[in-house]
């Protein structure tokens, strides 16, 4: 197994330079966050995983503490291209891959472009399709219309999705106000986690390139039969963005995969259901 040394790093892989972090012990795993244009210390914790595992956190390129991609270069193939350059780089063989959000689309996609470069795919509140959520994106918060919150951040989620914002300081602020969708309650656990990753802000580079050009387009479905590896489907039963249907979707079409629920979870399993995320992951993991 390849001696990985914990702490930052830097390297540039196909021209951008790339951040990663890498904290823990056992088997590899990468994880790719979310977004895009979220920061990889958004995973926060990772509920504990890295007692078991190897965590190369990847800040994906325009995120985080990566720099940006010459050319809007922000598609689903440019990101999957920098995890092989980076498994590539490290010299490992098959490591574990964790996508979480957008960074499942990524994983989705790095899976059958580069089917030989992993083992294990966890594929984490995620989808192969997104034209159902952007179909109407107000019928899909409706669980929520009952909390004192509602109109304020239904207001910033349409803001972000018409693109009204200019910098990431802009998108900083509608984001910590429509962060609430994203979580069964915003209780004291998830407030608590909030206010920890409250000055990690979303890049608008490379979430204008998927939220205009990719989002309403893009479709893995048709690919996922030509993912070989086991694969573990995570989501929770209350995320409004990427839902449960969604999950069973992937789960049919990829030949190996089995999928779990949360059932006490929005978007953020790893935060609401901590001792669940490292159980199930953990058994995953160690196949």
């Amino acid at each position: 197994m390849t001696k990985l040394s914990a702490g930052e790093h830097d390297v540039t892989l196909n021209g951008v330079r790339i951040h990663y972090t890498v904290r823990g012990q056992g088997p590899v795993l990468i994880a790719h966050s979310g977004g895009p244009g979220a920061d990889a210390r958004d995973w926060d914790d990772f509920a504990g995983i890295d007692e078991f595992v190897t965590i190369v956190a990847i800040h994906p390129r325009g995120s985080g503490l990566s720099g940006p991609a010459a050319g809007d270069a922000y598609l689903l193939p440019d990101y999957a291209a920098d995890l092989e350059a980076l498994r590539s780089h490290l010299g490992l063989d098959k490591p574990v891959l964790m996508g979480w959000s957008h960074g499942g689309m990524v994983a989705m996609q790095f899976a059958f472009t580069h089917p030989d470069s992993l083992s294990r795919l966890i594929l984490f509140d995620t989808s192969a399709y997104f034209g159902e959520f952007l179909n109407d994106v107000e019928a899909s918060v409706q669980e929520f219309k009952n909390e004192t919150w509602f109109e304020d951040s239904l207001d910033a989620l349409k803001k972000e999705w018409a693109g009204e914002y200019e910098s990431d300081e802009d998108m900083g602020r509608l984001w910590q106000r429509e962060k609430k969708f994203y979580f069964k309650k915003f209780n004291v656990r998830a407030q608590a986690y909030a206010e920890r990753t409250k000055d990690t802000l979303i890049k608008i580079a490379p979430l204008r390139v998927f939220n205009e050009k990719e989002a309403p387009t893009f479709d893995l479905r048709p690919h996922l039969k030509r993912i070989k590896v086991p694969t573990l489907v995570i989501v929770g039963r209350h995320d409004f963005i990427t839902n449960v249907a969604m999950a069973g979707e992937m789960v049919k079409e990829i030949p190996n995969a089995r999928l779990e629920i949360f059932d006490e979870s929005g978007h953020y399993g790893f935060v609401e259901e901590p001792e669940k995320f490292h159980r199930v992951v953990k058994e995953f993991a160690q196949g």
